[in-house]
């Protein structure tokens, strides 16, 4: 009866085995089922992405090709805008240019040149060109009347632009006296606290001579008030300019750790030494380039040439009714240009803009820059700039020097392999050398003494009781004695090799103390003389007057 339950249980495990295999087999159709199922979603997706792109790509490409589309018609209709409310705008400006080319080359009648102003101010009343145009004409045609009541009219539309054109203009007909007295109307219109690069060139050819013998000293006048406004306003004028100019000369400052190697190595105050060393060593530097500035040669045809140029960009600038359309026809070319691309076009127009637009400061903030700038600028600029600055410059200077003066040590503090001994002025060096070796000595004799603590007398005392206990014992137990001897052999030998070894270690520290006490004394040596060398340095600056950094 056992033996059939045994059976039977036997049978119900086989099934079970078949069972599992079966489903261990499905199993793996199944992975095998998930896997190119997996695959094919993967591929599918994949066909899915790349259609998904060229989707987008048709898409991007139809809706470039619809802004090219409607930026050609737009251009279109803007430049026709242009041409029918801003055409004679144009032809003033190209007329202006004109007329100032005919008069230096006198190949124009005086009637044709005033006609035709005339005609053009009739068919502009808003322009404040038109009427300067007319002012010209008279002043050629030497109708005095006429040019007085064109000018009227000019200034009634924008007296800072008639001021300024009307300023280049004199000093073109070398008219000295109108000239300073239209250029002192448009120095009346700036604002101190906001000024541009444009009207600090301005005022360099002013300073540089440019329009003639200032008599009256307008000009003069309306500097010195934007100076005083700009303190008056900035209650830290004189602490930022103090740090800017301070910052400036600190470019100047020299390395001298290729002077004082050893100082650098040796000394715990020599942060302190290079801090003020290298300071009243870039003092020629710093005096050298400012002085260079200030006596720089200024071309005075180059200057006139960038004036006349300044005229002919400020006639031909766009009037400000016409900015908006003008703006609009510039994003409209850029999207040609990049094909449809709208991002594109907007982007090279910020960009534009950017570079157009000039930069705004105080005039003080304007000058600084013009020298601390890394941009190329005019020798008369920077010239310019340092006659005005250099009551800040040379604070700055000033501060720059002494500021690290009261750090500069007294004494220092040589430190050599653990020694370290004072001086003030290098005198004391054969004595600061004698207490190096007294304290290397004393080192050399503490690291002796611990070296000759060998234990070569101990071994070999142990190795002679044990040599006479294995004799005996050679006699009464011939086994024990024998190793007795081994052993008092193998002390021997350590015994010997030990004073050896011990000698060898007393000869290494004497051949390392003479070294170091040689190197040592040395370093000391050439630390006194740098400290004597860079302590000269400093004497001789403080005994005689600074040097006069702007010449």
């Amino acid at each position: 009866m056992a033996e059939q339950t045994v059976q039977t249980v036997h049978i119900d495990v086989t099934r079970l085995e078949r069972k599992i295999d079966a489903l261990s087999e499905t199993t793996e159709q199944l992975g095998k089922m998930v896997h190119d199922t997996s695959m094919a979603l993967e591929t599918a997706n994949h066909n899915i992405q790349v259609l998904t792109q060229k989707f987008q790509q048709m898409v991007n490409d139809q809706k470039k090709q619809a802004a090219l589309q409607q930026a050609s018609t737009e251009l279109v209709r803007v430049r026709q805008e242009l041409e029918q409310n801003y055409g004679n705008y144009k032809i003033i400006r190209e007329t202006m240019l004109g007329v100032l080319q005919a008069t230096d080359l006198a190949l124009v009648k005086k009637a044709t040149i005033s006609r035709v102003s005339e005609e053009l101010m009739l068919s502009t009343p808003k322009y404040w060109l038109a009427p300067c145009l007319v002012a010209v004409a008279a002043w050629i045609g030497n109708d005095r009347d006429l040019a007085q009541r064109a000018i009227a009219e000019a200034v009634k539309r924008d007296e800072e632009r008639t001021a300024i054109t009307m300023a280049l203009i004199c000093r073109r007909n070398n008219r000295v006296d109108t000239c300073y007295e239209w250029l002192s109307i448009y120095f009346s219109h700036q604002n101190a606290a906001n000024f541009s690069e444009g009207s600090f060139a301005y005022i360099d050819a002013y300073i540089n001579g440019v329009f003639g013998p200032d008599k009256k000293h307008m000009c003069d006048d309306y500097v010195m008030q934007w100076m005083n406004e700009i303190r008056g306003n900035s209650s830290n004028l004189e602490a930022s300019q103090e740090k800017t100019w301070k910052e400036y000369c600190n470019r100047f400052s020299l390395d001298i750790s290729h002077l004082y190697p050893d100082l650098g190595d040796a000394v715990t105050e020599y942060e302190n030494i290079n801090e003020y060393v290298s300071r009243i060593m870039a003092v020629d530097s710093i005096a050298e380039n400012l002085t260079g500035i200030n006596n720089a040669y200024i071309d005075q045809n180059s200057l006139k040439a960038n004036i006349d140029k300044s005229l002919i960009q400020l006639i031909s600038r766009y009037n400000e009714d016409e900015e908006p359309l003008r703006k609009e026809e510039a994003y409209l070319q850029a999207i040609k240009y990049f094909e449809g691309d709208k991002e594109a076009a907007r982007q090279s127009i910020i960009k534009i803009e950017q570079e157009r637009q000039q930069q705004t400061l105080n005039l003080v903030e304007q000058m600084s820059n013009v020298i601390l700038t890394d941009k190329d600028t005019s020798p008369s600029e920077r010239k310019t700039a340092v006659s005005f600055l250099s009551g800040y410059i040379r604070k700055g200077f000033h501060t720059y020097i002494t500021e690290k003066k009261e750090a500069f040590p007294n004494q220092i503090t040589i430190n050599v392999d653990g020694w370290s001994g004072t001086t003030e002025d290098g005198s004391n060096a054969d004595a600061l050398c004698s207490a190096f070796e007294a304290d290397m000595t004393r080192r050399r004799a503490a690291e002796l003494e611990k070296a000759s603590r060998s234990n070569e007398k101990t071994l070999m005392i142990a190795a002679i009781v044990m040599a006479v206990f294995g004799l005996i014992g050679l006699v009464t137990v011939t086994g024990l004695g024998i190793l007795l001897l081994i052993g008092a052999g193998v002390l021997a030998v350590l015994s010997v090799k030990t004073k050896k070894t011990t000698a060898e270690k007393i000869e290494a520290i004497e051949q390392s103390y003479a070294s170091r006490i040689i190197s040592g004394k040395e370093k000391i040596n050439q630390t006194a003389q740098q400290w004597q060398n860079a302590k000269n340095v400093v004497y001789q600056f403080e005994s005689k007057p600074v040097r006069e950094i702007i010449a």
